[in-house]
């Protein structure tokens, strides 16, 4: 879970702004989102989980792709946005934060985009044990991290790094690639 400090941060950005990162319309976020969504290395996946969804605009290019989508942030603010703005049916918004609040249904895929870096070292060694006890057995795992200062105490490819060597007895990277200013890593639980 963010620490109190950047809760309270992502908090009031929320409440002074429906879409603090202009999401929605960046040509750079959509264009950040769009290649995550075409990272996916199936076609469709019974059940996601996307952590850190904000204003819901990756949730919209995730969705099509799942036949259940779980999208999860610790804001309550964000969720309101991102319900309004990302109608469809099969997709629960819901508010928490991972390791913590793990939902208990089985994962095929689980996208953990600008959130790595938010987390202490023991929450990503606790996400590691949720990932291999509580997702199915080829489970995709996309990181997509921003490779430039998180204003935090690691940057975003260190905490990738952090999080694929504990997943490393499990999980084979499937891609690594630097695109412009963020880094898509796929792994596939075996």
């Amino acid at each position: 879970m963010p620490t109190p400090d950047v809760s309270a941060h992502l908090a009031a950005l929320y409440a002074s702004a429906e879409d603090p990162w202009n999401t929605h319309a960046s040509p750079y976020e959509q264009g950040k989102f769009a290649q995550t969504a075409a990272s996916l290395p199936r076609a469709r996946y019974r059940c996601g989980l996307e952590v850190g969804c904000g204003a819901g605009a990756l949730t919209a290019h995730l969705a099509p792709r799942c036949d259940h989508l779980i999208a999860m942030d610790c804001t309550a603010d964000a969720l309101v946005t991102a319900r309004a703005r990302t109608i469809f049916p099969h997709v629960d918004f819901i508010q928490g934060a991972a390791p913590a609040d793990w939902p208990a249904q089985r994962l095929d895929v689980v996208i953990l985009s600008e959130v790595l870096y938010f987390l202490s070292d023991d929450e990503n060694a606790g996400l590691a044990v949720r990932i291999k006890e509580d997702c199915a057995p080829d489970c995709d795992i996309i990181l997509v991290n921003w490779l430039g200062d998180t204003g935090g105490a690691i940057k975003g490819a260190a905490a990738a790094d952090r999080l694929t060597a504990r997943l490393a007895d499990r999980c084979q990277t499937i891609t690594s690639q630097a695109l412009d200013g963020f880094r898509i890593d796929v792994l596939r639980q075996g």
